[in-house]
């Protein structure tokens, strides 16, 4: 009986064990094939691409931005649109490479949109950009480089405001609006133009063969010459003033002339005898001699009466 007893104790895991083995491989198996169906490896456009997607059905996807580009799987392909999609969003690593295995293309996706730093390269091996991407959306700093691997071009996204940097070449869009300055290799401006709706708007500069800068003003794509009018009559005016201020001089140098001139003579009259109080009586005398007149009259009478 113990043996028997035994033997039931012994024997009755081992079903038990099998249940539990079946389950956990059957799990380990979906699991697989999860990964399997999430991951895909394709070949497209002379590149094979090795991607994943979401395992959700771009319809429950509800709000899409039509400002930004989803990328999507349908039929063996990867496309992308602008603010929506028609298959199974890519959602974690991205990779493509050439014929020759050398990898082209390196990034991320967060449901369907580029997320994170992209990098690209050239057949050789030679890194030709690096971009960063935040959910479709570039931000900071992007490097574009040339065969060799040298910087060529630099755009860096700010707010509204995106600057490009072209050797000696700098764009700066913000909304409607564009600066271009170009300068040469010392950094001597050369010419520097404003846009406006694509059109020449506010004031331009530009060198001639003098090498001196020549400002023009547009508005809305036309050329505006009162302004270089108004600088004409600016510096007739300057002129002008400069010519009366001449004259002010001169004319005030005259008149002191003129009042040292008057008071030498009044200093020599002074040391005459002469002042100034008795020429302001005699100014005064023929108006007494009028009241002396009319008062002396009756004096007169009366003497004669005496």
């Amino acid at each position: 009986m113990l043996r028997s007893t035994k033997s039931i104790v012994y024997k009755l895991p081992e079903p038990f064990l099998l249940l539990v083995f079946s389950t956990l491989f059957s799990f380990v198996g979906f699991s697989q094939k999860f990964e399997i169906e999430n991951k895909f490896h394709i070949k497209q456009n002379d590149r094979s691409i090795v991607f994943r997607v979401l395992d959700v059905e771009d319809s429950q996807l509800k709000k899409y931005n039509s400002e930004k580009y989803y990328y999507w799987f349908k039929s063996q392909k990867v496309l992308n649109t602008q603010g929506g999609s028609s298959g199974s969003l890519l959602h974690g690593d991205y990779e493509s490479f050439y014929k020759n295995n050398q990898l082209a293309e390196k990034g991320a996706f967060t449901k369907g949109l580029k997320n994170g730093v992209w990098k690209s390269w050239n057949q050789n091996g030679v890194l030709i950009q690096q971009e960063n991407w935040s959910k479709g959306t570039q931000i900071g700093k992007q490097f574009y480089y040339s065969e060799e691997g040298l910087i060529q071009k630099t755009v860096i996204y700010k707010s509204n405001q995106t600057q490009i940097i072209a050797r000696d070449t700098t764009v700066i869009k913000k909304k409607k609006k564009v600066l271009t300055t170009v300068s040469d290799s010392t950094g001597k401006l050369i010419s520097q133009s404003r846009y406006s709706n694509y059109k020449l708007d506010g004031p331009q500069l530009a060198r001639d063969q003098n090498d001196s800068l020549i400002r023009t003003v547009y508005k809305k794509g036309v050329l505006v010459p009162e302004k270089t009018k108004k600088e004409h009559s600016k510096t007739e005016k300057s002129s002008s003033e400069k010519g009366t201020f001449k004259q002010k001089m001169s004319n005030f140098w005259e008149k002191l002339k003129f009042w040292k001139k008057f008071k030498k003579k009044k200093e020599a009259e002074a040391s005459s005898g002469k002042d100034e109080k008795p020429k302001k009586k005699t100014e005064k005398q023929p108006k007494k001699e009028k009241k002396a007149k009319e008062v002396s009259q009756p004096g007169e009478k009366k003497k004669r009466t005496e």
